[in-house]
């Protein structure tokens, strides 16, 4: 198929709906005509930052159009037809006066045209009186949508950082998850228990953990059955003491930190099957300024952390694992990051361990969550897998 040479592309407020036509078509050059109020060179840059990564070959120009003048926008248009023979116009952003202006012109002139919706994945693409509909076939990565809305995915992120995912480390996080399941909401506090006397005797030989007994109490059957199931090795103990070692670093980091496990367990499962989704990342963290910050460049960004992302083709799942009770906070932390890096056609879920229970504060924030649009899906002790795994790709 040759190359569109040159697409006009009617500038959206949605980031999304600016680069569909550049990732399938990758033309010559792209045309955006959009007003001076929402043109933003922040905005436009962000467009910029993301063909350099994605598309390094589509020249990019941005011609700003008035609001009122709908005589401007039809000899401007005009002037782009004649200058750019077969030139192709992406009809998914603009304001009502663009669209009017190209339906002038359409009237009396056989023009091409195409809008590409980026949830359902279906092109229309027109010309003249004829109407072709298709299924659109791409994805962009977790870290290129992040960057076409103005952020950057930092060193810090878990997947980059923190967690390698070979299939001994998700054997090892489905054994622990069924350990989780089995002592349900004491885990977090078993777990916060072993941390906090680990720390208590400072002294402790490098890759060693040391206990004291009796304050451990219950706690002590959650270690008897990492024993057991071979996520801590060389154990012993004395009538005061127990000595462990953990099988790895990564069993270390979730034991240190209860939640983890209900996010990796989330992450585990949705990517066990690499059709499902077509990019996930765990522990996003997220620079909103989009800057590296050195000697050089100095400066304090904001940061979020987002427990899961998934990607299915173009449209981002924001995922909040929560092991223990969620509030009012969590809701509006997950939907301020969900609007900024995903926009309108990104999905946004809380996942609970727990189970929602029927009292009125809980109704209520389910609810609340309703409004929000954000999924919730609680009691994942209870699921199984393959439910689970129904239930994210049903987001």
């Amino acid at each position: 198929m040759e190359r569109t040479k040159v697409i006009v592309d009617f500038y959206s407020e949605e980031p999304l709906e600016n680069v569909m036509a550049m990732i399938k078509y990758r033309p010559e050059k792209i045309i955006f005509l959009g007003h001076k109020d929402n043109m933003i060179t922040k905005k436009i840059n962000n467009i910029k930052s993301f063909r350099n990564k994605k598309c390094p070959g589509v020249e990019l120009e941005f011609i700003e159009v008035p609001k009122d003048d709908l005589s401007y926008c039809i000899d401007l248009l005009t002037k782009l037809i004649r200058d750019y023979p077969g030139v192709r116009f992406e009809l998914t952003g603009g304001s009502e006066l663009i669209l009017i202006a190209l339906g002038c012109i359409a009237a009396r002139m056989n023009i091409s045209k195409l809008r590409i919706d980026p949830f359902t994945g279906k092109e229309i693409d027109i010309r003249g009186s004829e109407i072709i509909t298709s299924d659109y076939h791409f994805s962009i990565s977790i870290a290129d949508d992040i960057i076409l809305h103005g952020g950057m995915l930092t060193a810090n992120t878990g997947s980059y950082r923190e967690w390698k995912f070979n299939e001994e480390f998700r054997q090892d996080i489905r054994t622990l998850w069924g350990i989780c399941r089995k002592h349900r909401g004491n885990w977090n506090k078993y777990c916060a228990k072993i941390d906090e006397l680990r720390k208590a005797i400072p002294s402790q030989i490098e890759g060693w953990v040391e206990l004291h007994i009796n304050p451990l109490g219950e706690a002590i059957s959650l270690i008897k059955d990492l024993r057991d199931a071979g996520m801590i090795r060389d154990y012993s103990e004395t009538r005061k003491r127990i000595y462990f070692r953990y099988k790895n670093n990564m069993i270390n980091k979730i034991i240190s930190k209860a939640g983890n496990i209900l996010e990796l367990h989330v992450y585990e499962v949705a990517t066990r099957d690499g059709y499902c989704f077509s990019d996930a990342i765990i522990g996003a963290n997220i620079d909103w300024a989009g800057e590296i910050r050195d000697a050089d460049n100095p400066g304090y960004d904001t940061m979020n952390e987002i427990d899961v992302i998934l990607m299915k083709n173009v449209c981002p799942i924001f995922i909040s694992c929560k092991s223990g009770k969620a509030g009012g906070i969590a809701l509006h932390e997950l939907e301020t990051v969900t609007r900024k890096f995903g926009g309108k056609y990104a999905r946004k879920a809380l996942i609970l361990a727990r189970a929602c229970d029927e009292t009125t504060g809980t109704q209520y924030f389910k609810q609340r969550a309703k409004d929000m649009h954000i999924w919730i899906i609680d009691d994942v002790y209870r699921l199984t897998d393959e439910q689970l795994l129904e239930k994210l790709k049903k987001i």
